[in-house]
């Protein structure tokens, strides 16, 4: 049985990211524009639209200046992301594949806890073929009995 290659690929905040999360906030903030100016008076329905769109945007570019640099590898067994002055193992989920672009969510195993990344082909496209296989591709049997339980 063939198995996914070991492979690095870096890890950091994205323009088509930064880009796509702006167009949605501004379609929200068209939406609810659209709507306050249809009503006949300001309402708290109106209020409470505006804050939730305003809120979202906050927490949309929070979270998108939170994307940290760094490498996640595949070792051919185990995922592991590398950053600055940390590390974290676990496994690696994909929640949304463009072809050129890829949402992954890693849990750490060790904290219980989940990091979401987005990677894109451009950041390193020779290597963007063996993540995508590695990303699919199931570990052995011996690594994941090494594997603590959660």
């Amino acid at each position: 049985m063939h198995h996914a290659p070991a492979v690095s690929f870096p890890l950091g905040r994205s323009r088509f990211l930064a880009a796509l999360l702006l167009i949605l906030w501004c379609v929200g903030a068209a939406v609810i524009a659209l709507w306050s100016i249809q009503q006949a008076h300001w309402r708290w329905p109106q209020s409470l639209g505006v804050l939730a769109v305003l809120a979202g945007g906050w927490v949309a570019l929070r979270w998108w200046r939170g994307q940290r640099e760094g490498v996640l590898e595949w070792d051919g067994a185990r995922w592991q992301a590398c950053f600055e002055g940390s590390s974290m193992k676990g496994s690696v989920t994909v929640h949304l594949d463009l072809q050129r672009h890829l949402w992954l969510k890693l849990h750490c195993n060790a904290t219980a806890s989940d990091h979401w990344l987005w990677l894109e082909r451009d950041a390193d496209p020779w290597a963007w073929a063996d993540l995508r296989r590695a990303v699919y591709s199931r570990a052995s049997a011996d690594s994941a009995a090494d594997t603590p339980a959660v």
